[in-house]
């Protein structure tokens, strides 16, 4: 779409139907600080960092990946249904489906099942749609349909039938590099087990979920990652966790969020070496936000793209296809 004026146009309509579908249920739109004193280990995402100089001295502070830490402490302290459209910035990710910056839209539920996250998607993508008078998502030239209801599918299901093995019965590093040699998957004799999960995912999962002619919602993802999300209680080797796949392309992540304050700590300082072996910064504990979880009663929280439903809304293959203007150009 060339003509800046409709592309503007589009996008606050579809930001005003954001807003609208949350308003409507009752939730309550907050903001939160960017600039935060310390972000959830994960191994796979860099916060950059900056130094702030006030006269009390020099304070370093990270950009935020995600405004979920901040927005868990206002869960805890009463707020039972929230949102934000917040800016949020990733070290080192530019491709076209990828920037340093971009906007991320969270919601979280106080007193939910984490299954009411699925729903929710569902209606807003079809709002959203239904907003800019599209009957469809686009990848490129695929129409992907959202007339009936998203397609569900477990990791290991996912795993059974195009791996060709149950992820569920391969937890432990050594089993899993057999399943992937068996699969003619290579890997790295340094790889742990996330890493190898995710060769084989990228290598003969994705590809299938890609050729799904409507929207995918993958369920239970296996514990080993679960950095931020509560077990299943029928099911302790999976955790309440999914991720809504459009054409291949991930737009979503959602989970029953994990409270136990110990447990969640734990799995924090698990993070921490992962991240300092692979030579990435270390972050300071946020006791601010293991204290808010000793007070947060059962919660679900969920992130989406802006930018990638853009994307999908307008059949766009770039970033930069639904951008007033470029990032490269700021």
């Amino acid at each position: 779409m060339n003509n800046l004026a409709e592309r503007a146009k589009i996008r606050a309509t579809v930001i005003r139907a954001l807003r609208a579908f949350f308003d409507d249920r009752g939730f309550v739109e907050v903001d939160t600080p960017v600039a935060l004193t310390a972000m959830a280990p994960e191994s796979h995402i860099e916060a950059p960092s900056v130094v702030l100089h006030l006269e009390k001295g020099s304070y370093r502070r990270y950009l935020q990946t995600s405004p979920e830490l901040p927005m868990k402490r206002l869960l805890a302290a009463g707020l039972p249904q929230i949102y934000q459209i917040a800016p949020v910035f990733r070290d080192g990710d530019l491709s076209p489906q990828h920037r340093p910056e971009f906007r991320l839209l969270e919601w979280y539920r106080r007193d939910q099942d984490w299954t009411i996250l699925l729903d929710d998607c569902q209606d807003l993508v079809r709002s959203c749609a239904t907003a800019i008078e599209a009957d469809c998502l686009r990848v490129g030239d695929r129409r992907i349909s959202i007339g009936s209801e998203f397609a569900r599918l477990s990791v290991d299901a996912a795993f059974c039938q195009y791996a060709g093995f149950s992820i569920l019965d391969a937890l432990d590093l050594e089993t899993l590099q057999g399943c992937a040699s068996r699969a003619g998957v290579h890997f790295e004799p340094s790889d742990d087990w996330n890493d190898l999960f995710h060769r084989v995912f990228l290598n003969l999962v994705e590809p299938s979920l890609a050729a799904f002619a409507k929207p995918l919602f993958l369920t239970d993802y296996p514990a080993p990652l679960a950095s931020l999300a509560r077990l299943n209680p029928r099911d302790p080797r999976t955790a309440e966790r999914f991720e809504l796949f459009v054409g291949g392309i991930e737009l979503a992540n959602g989970f029953g969020e994990l409270t136990d304050a110990a447990e969640q700590r734990r799995r924090f300082a698990v993070e921490s070496i992962r991240r300092a072996e692979a030579g990435q910064a270390n972050y300071p504990d946020d006791e601010r936000f293991f204290a808010a979880l000793e007070q947060l009663p059962t919660a679900v929280g969920i992130a989406l793209g802006v930018e990638r439903l853009l994307m999908l809304l307008f059949g766009a293959n770039d970033i930069d296809a639904i951008s007033l203007l470029p990032w490269e150009e700021t």
